[in-house]
């Protein structure tokens, strides 16, 4: 029988919960407290009992291959993982209980984020999918519901749960025949095809976070998935200086390049991205990005995005 939780909560003998953070269609992720280690954490459940039966192994295996890929990644950007456990019927992964504010709320707020901050924030995921590029993964499902700002102005990439392992002995894609893997406002048309994904889909959705930052609407938009990804892979790529005029031409053309619909014809890597960003950085640091976050994030609860819609 499935185990619901709730506040007060021991798991594992060690973790107490102390309030839902968000949920997905198949997990919940809640703030806890680590009473051995004396330090606050997040406590991400798989429910496996909400998932239909036929889906539940695999569902199992990402949310452990979730645990294992982020924990691969020693990274400022990417919260830590320090527990992977069973209570009940459900699966849990402890990790870092990151303070600030999501993104895509940040976006919401602001409706057109400034052009050095949009930038900040671009050149600091591509800073994480660096590490986790050379580690041969690829997130998949990059989007501003799992990039989060903290009260420092550091950006935390957040959900490699389904990130795919690239490396040819460990090429299972763990997702039934047919299914896209990924959130289909940022979806890469390979992506959206079915087809191999790799590194350059990542770019791809990065593109299309960053036209949403300076625009405040992503790219492409549809009355349902289906439409949303046929409009990934047929309809023609968006200026962004047609929405806004004080976007730098390069900076613009970089982004025309990353939505690019041919993966051979995005930048060649995230790390080449970050350079080319380089000039459009507001103050060269992160501190100019924190002086624009809204809020004193430090005076309000942490919150750790929910679980992808994919989980």
């Amino acid at each position: 029988m499935e185990v619901r939780v709730q506040a007060g909560e021991r798991i594992g003998d060690r973790y107490e919960l102390t309030y839902p953070v968000g949920r997905g269609g198949m997990g919940q992720v809640w703030a806890g407290f680590d009473e051995r280690l004396d330090r606050p954490v997040a406590i991400k459940f798989l429910r496996q009992m909400e998932v239909p039966e036929d889906e539940r192994e695999t569902a199992a295996k990402r949310f452990r291959r979730e645990a294992k890929a982020t924990a691969r990644l020693d990274h400022p950007g990417v919260p830590a993982v320090h527990d992977l456990g069973v209570h009940g019927e459900d699966l849990y992964l402890v990790m870092q209980l990151v303070p600030g504010i999501v993104l895509g709320d940040h976006i919401a707020e602001q409706e057109r984020l400034p052009v050095g901050e949009a930038a900040s924030v671009a050149a600091q995921v591509c800073s994480v999918l660096v590490a986790a590029h050379a580690a041969s993964l690829v997130h998949r499902d990059l989007k501003p519901q799992n990039i989060m700002i903290t009260p420092s102005g550091v950006v935390k990439v957040l959900d490699f749960g389904v990130a795919a392992l690239l490396g040819p002995a460990q090429a299972s894609r763990l997702t039934a025949t047919g299914r896209a893997l990924g959130t289909p406002t940022y979806i890469a048309p390979e992506q959206a095809q079915g087809g191999t994904v790799g590194p350059a889909a990542d770019l791809y959705a990065l593109g299309c976070i960053l036209f949403e930052m300076l625009s405040g609407n992503p790219p492409y938009e549809a009355a349902n998935a289906p439409d949303l990804m046929r409009r990934h892979i047929d309809s023609p790529i968006p200026i962004i200086t047609e929405y806004r005029s004080d976007v730098p031409d390069d900076l613009a053309h970089l982004i025309y390049c990353l939505l690019a619909k041919d993966p051979a014809e995005r930048p060649a890597s995230a790390g080449e991205v970050q350079q080319l960003l380089a000039p459009f950085l507001d103050g060269g640091d992160t501190g100019a990005l924190a002086a624009r976050t809204p809020h004193k994030l430090s005076d309000t609860a942490p919150h750790f995005a929910a679980l992808p819609v994919s989980l």
